[in-house]
């Protein structure tokens, strides 16, 4: 028996489109890090890969908790993140310790300096056109979520 009836009127799969950072994973320390150490630029962006998916990185048990009802209960869960993808191997490596499970994950092109929300807006796009019906789209970040909302799904910000 399903827990969770989503929708009725598509026979396109249902997919939550997830953030990982501040999301399912806590590592704001790093960003504070990153600021005390005063980074920018491209050292930036190699402290954050060299940490983000390291010990004291932690997961965030009620988005952990969310994504397993939905899991168990056939949404597809995919991952969209701004993380470039010099780290996917270490990502997929910590979501597996962790206990996370996903169908996908979409990352950041290496050498793409845009901003988040236009590289989630890319990775929506793609996923419309794996046949998915994206019922939600849950991010720490106001910008992402105002863009996901321009697109007509329904967002929701952990906060």
């Amino acid at each position: 028996m399903t827990l969770i009836t989503i929708g009725l009127g598509s026979m396109k799969r249902k997919a939550i489109v997830f953030d990982i950072d501040s999301t399912i994973l806590d590592s704001e320390f790093i960003i504070r890090e990153i600021h005390e150490l005063g980074l920018k630029g491209e050292a930036k962006w190699e402290y954050f890969n060299e940490h983000c998916n390291g010990d004291r990185v932690e997961v965030i048990d009620e988005t952990l908790r969310l994504l397993n009802l939905l899991w168990i209960n056939g949404v597809t869960i995919i991952f969209s993140t701004a993380r470039n993808k010099k780290c996917y191997d270490a990502t997929v490596e910590k979501f597996r310790k962790e206990g996370i499970y996903f169908d996908k994950l979409l990352m950041r092109k290496k050498d793409d300096l845009r901003t988040a929300d236009e590289v989630k807006r890319e990775h929506i796009e793609i996923v419309k056109h794996m046949d998915y019906d994206i019922i939600a789209f849950i991010d720490d970040d106001l910008a992402n979520c105002q863009m996901a909302k321009e697109l007509g799904i329904l967002s929701l910000r952990r906060v």
